[in-house]
């Protein structure tokens, strides 16, 4: 299974704070709950997690007055060339599909918030993003960065400053936010879809680049590799090892103990390792099954009693408490309306 590195620079941390100043919001307010202060972010070689990245788009979501937006400003912070080895190799494939196949081979090298596929349907090719680990608040925020990041790097490919031939495929069944997410990113915005996801036509995707250079493509893939045995090398971080095992196990009803079994640890020293990491068990685990809950409701309308179940909960009354005060709704308030945090 492929999977994002929960390791990665501090790029996009950088973006969201810089949107944060442009927008007035004090950067220190959107590192909150991270361990990160902004001196920590200056290096070229700055590392962050997956979750300190994460919780500064749930601090920026809750600070700014209007969710929509704030993804496509933070993404067209990120130029394509910032993504160093990897980003030349996108850029210099020989066409877009090669391009899209080296993403998904070298994922651990992006800084992308989420995992994705690539289908091809006939006429069209779709990029789908899976939204499962994300928290729901940050969706809006990930699909128009990953949005607008997407542009930036055909438009580099193509030589083309104008291309939008791009259809974002959302969930969202209100059609003023899928509007206003339209125009913050500059694209068509399909709402009522099974999920999120990038549709471009197969012809493009098989369109000879300009800019395709095979020598320094091959130069590229063969950093990415030694790249990628570097990062293998490296032992995951233990929030990370504690979620993945959560979401493998979420119908069961775990506790600490049952966790560092599995991962062949005690409880003192998960509890030790996971403090380090600026998290918490009950953190992590609430998180997810809560997480995956709001993606069930959302995209497969399943019924709450059933979606309570498959996260682990024994009775379905407790599971609405909990989501109700995570997310400000209840789970039937989710499911019929699919309607995003934010929306008015």
């Amino acid at each position: 299974m492929r999977k994002l590195s929960n390791m990665r620079t501090a790029t996009g941390i950088r973006a969201v704070c810089d949107v944060a100043q442009d927008m007035g919001i004090d950067p220190a307010e959107v590192l909150k709950n991270t361990g990160l202060q902004r001196q920590d972010l200056t290096g070229t070689d700055s590392q962050v997690t997956w979750l300190q990245e994460v919780q500064t788009i749930r601090n920026i979501v809750r600070l700014a007055p209007h969710d929509i937006g704030l993804g496509a400003r933070a993404g067209r912070k990120l130029h394509p060339f910032a993504y160093g080895v990897y980003g030349f190799a996108l850029l210099t494939a020989p066409t877009l599909r090669v391009s899209a196949q080296l993403s998904l081979d070298y994922m651990q090298l992006s800084t992308g918030l989420t995992t994705y596929t690539v289908e091809d349907g006939g006429d069209r090719v779709l990029i789908k993003l899976d939204m499962t680990e994300l928290p729901p608040e940050a969706h809006t925020f990930a699909i128009e960065a990953q949005s607008v990041i997407s542009l930036d790097f055909i438009r580099e490919m193509l030589d083309a400053p104008n291309f939008n031939d791009m259809v974002v495929e959302t969930p969202y069944t209100d059609a003023r936010y899928v509007q206003d997410i339209a125009s913050a990113i500059g694209v068509t915005v399909k709402g009522a879809s099974p999920g999120f996801a990038l549709s471009f036509s197969s012809a493009l995707f098989d369109q000879p680049l300009p800019k395709s250079d095979p020598a320094t493509f091959q130069y590229c893939v063969d950093q990415c590799q030694i790249l990628l045995e570097q990062q293998n090398a490296q032992p995951d971080l233990w929030s990370q090892k504690v979620r993945h095992t959560i979401l493998d196990n979420i119908e069961d009803d775990l506790n600490i103990q049952t966790v560092a079994g599995m991962l062949a640890t005690t409880e003192r020293t998960l509890r030790r390792r996971l403090s380090e990491e600026k998290t918490s068990f009950r953190e992590l685990y609430l998180d997810a099954r809560l997480s995956r809950a709001h993606h069930l409701l959302e995209i497969s309308g399943l019924h709450v009693d059933t979606v309570s179940w498959r996260v682990g909960y024994a009775e379905p009354a407790s599971f609405t408490r909990a989501f109700t005060k995570r997310f400000g709704r209840s789970p039937g308030q989710v499911r019929p309306q699919k309607t995003p945090v934010g929306s008015n």
